[in-house]
């Protein structure tokens, strides 16, 4: 079959920093040319995924469907991240939340279970790592991770400082700004959090390999949570609430869901109870690796392009579900 991934943007696949999508985007192309595919990738010309073509986009056309030229005529199906109408069978992908209301195309598939009941839909895929990519030591440090965009105050980073400092554990803040000259690099932990900023791929996989757990008390429906498996396959157990797919991922074996500060802070204070093996076989085995991914995408496109739709006769396209609100805060006892 020849795939055509398509994702605009600055960021390049795989990003040297932070960008979901982008990364994932990367492990599935990589994983389809492995499974035999013929891969074209259209994304920001540093992009590039092994065994695949890549068609770069022109950053300074401004027309939203200029790109759409560039889809080889031998294409049998296009996977979007971003959403443009195209003269092929497509597949389109949605990462995030909508607004209440919005409607999707017929051919969209969302990233949990719980994520596309809440817009209306029954197709998803979780986003998949290659566990490969992450090391798991069996001895772990005394420090706890937060990996998610800081300043988005659903991310709730005010609870995971003060599930930290309950449980007596130092946190290390990924995701936050750079200060000037990176200088909280240099700085010693303020008030027991030590902020690093936007690091490489390879620096976050070193701080994984040996946190202790990863805390992530979000505060909306989380639509998968790729730094909860990132964590998992790195042997750090999993202190969150229980909104969103968190419960899809965290099984009583390799973490707690909570909305209560003090019941997270128990969690982060008494690691015996979890062992950093089975959090690792909860990606390999639990169906959160790229490799699964790539087969359940796979089932969708042979369905696009047998049927030509996702969408049984009847079925509704999906929509978010009235009422959902995705960044209205959910409840958090500190």
């Amino acid at each position: 079959m020849h795939i055509v991934l398509y994702k605009r943007g600055r960021i390049p696949i795989p990003p040297r920093h932070y960008g979901g999508a982008e990364r994932f985007i990367y492990w599935l192309g990589k994983t389809l040319v492995e499974l035999g595919h013929r891969v074209t990738l259209i994304a920001n010309e540093r992009s590039q995924v092994p065994g695949a073509e890549l068609l770069a986009l022109d950053e300074r056309e401004r027309n939203p469907h200029a790109w759409t030229r560039l889809i080889p005529a031998t294409a049998d199906i296009v996977h979007l991240w971003d959403y443009t109408p195209v003269n092929k069978p497509y597949l389109f992908s949605v990462g995030g939340n909508g607004q209440v209301g919005e409607q999707f195309p017929v051919n969209t598939v969302f990233v949990s279970r719980r994520h596309a009941a809440l817009h209306g839909s029954r197709h998803f895929v979780y986003s998949g790592v290659i566990p490969g990519d992450y090391r798991c030591s069996a001895s772990r440090e005394d420090y706890a991770v937060f990996l998610a965009k800081a300043r988005w105050k659903v991310k709730n980073l005010r609870g995971a400082i003060t599930v930290a400092r309950r449980a007596g554990l130092e946190l290390r803040v990924i995701g936050s700004r750079n200060w000037p000259l990176n200088l909280q690099r240099l700085l010693p932990p303020i008030r027991g959090v030590r902020y690093c900023g936007s690091i490489t791929d390879e620096e976050k996989q070193e701080l994984l390999s040996r946190a202790r757990c990863l805390i992530f008390p979000v505060r909306w429906h989380e639509p998968f949570g790729l730094a909860v498996t990132e964590a998992l396959a790195s042997g750090a157990y999993v202190a969150a609430t229980p909104y969103g797919s968190l419960p899809e991922i965290v099984t009583p074996e390799t973490g707690v869901l909570s909305t209560n500060a003090d019941e997270l802070a128990d969690a982060v204070r008494n690691p015996r109870r979890f062992n950093p093996q089975t959090c690792r076989e909860r990606v390999v085995r639990g169906g959160f690796t790229a490799l699964d991914s790539a087969r359940s995408y796979l089932a969708y496109y042979e369905r696009v392009l047998t049927r030509g739709s996702l969408v049984d006769p009847g079925e509704l396209t999906p929509a978010t579900q009235p009422g959902f609100v995705a960044k209205q805060p959910l409840p958090w006892t500190d």
